[in-house]
């Protein structure tokens, strides 16, 4: 592998091949950090997520200032009856493969500056953190889970001093990635159409970007649409039934994005 120069700040950007990831990686090269792009295929460095042992060896050989966990499949469908190696792989990858990353970023991010640590992670989760996602529900247990994972090892860290390693968890909406581009059709992800648009990759790289100039914890694109959504998760006796109403509103929003222009 080669080595990452010490002049300017370190990055490493998970599922980086394509879609989301290379363009955070591209944001974040073009505002001065050396970017180590990695995934499974497509990018230099070959990274998968799942395996802790390669997290690990990837901190330790980089060093990042930066670690942003990106990578990710969606695996929608019926969680009752769809085959059991795919609910495997989206655990594994979304979550396990985040708890992989961070615990790597933090062991060579904790110890910097006299145990007070230095550091920026940087999660991507979603909206399908806050409420149930009918057809996306595996999916959205493990983004459920990535926020409640980061905040609960940030908490630890900070009772230990620890201190100056942050984190970030980015929440977007539905977007026009491959994760949804590639199965358009597929009547099981309608719920992720819901917004009165869909989302754009460089709004997440702008979001990215402006968490690590001034750090947030929870930040949702848009905006205003995560403080919608975090309200209907206080209300699921009146979310869950008009669940179908919502399906259909996705589906036509499906529909309009399939067709030619």
């Amino acid at each position: 592998m080669t080595s990452v120069p010490a002049s300017r700040p370190r990055a490493v950007v998970t599922g980086a091949g394509r879609g989301l990831g290379a363009v955070i990686a591209d944001r974040l090269h073009g505002i001065g950090y050396d970017v180590v792009a990695t995934d499974v295929a497509g990018t230099d460095v070959v990274l998968d997520v799942t395996d802790a042992q390669a997290c690990r060896e990837l901190a330790a050989e980089v060093g990042p200032d930066v670690w942003v966990n990106n990578a990710g499949v969606l695996g929608a469908g019926d969680a009752a009856t769809q085959p059991d190696d795919i609910v495997q792989s989206v655990v594994a990858v979304n979550l396990l493969g985040v708890i992989h990353g961070t615990r790597a970023a933090v062991s060579v991010m904790r110890d910097r500056d006299g145990g007070r640590g230095r550091g920026h992670i940087v999660t991507i989760g979603s909206l399908a953190s806050w409420v149930p996602v009918p057809g996306e529900a595996v999916y959205a247990a493990t983004k459920a889970g990535v926020l409640s994972f980061t905040l609960g090892l940030e908490g630890e860290l900070r009772a230990q001093g620890v201190k100056g390693v942050r984190f970030s968890v980015i929440c977007p909406d539905g977007m026009l990635t491959p994760m949804l581009t590639d199965i358009i059709d597929d009547p099981a992800i309608a719920l992720s159409f819901t917004g009165v648009r869909t989302q754009e990759p460089d709004a997440v790289a702008d979001a990215v970007a402006r968490a690590l100039r001034r750090p947030r914890r929870i930040v949702s694109v848009p905006r205003w649409r995560g403080a919608q959504v975090r309200a209907f998760s206080s209300l699921p006796d009146l979310l869950l039934p008009a669940a179908p109403l919502f399906t259909r509103l996705g589906r036509a929003q499906q529909d309009r994005l399939r067709r030619p222009r």
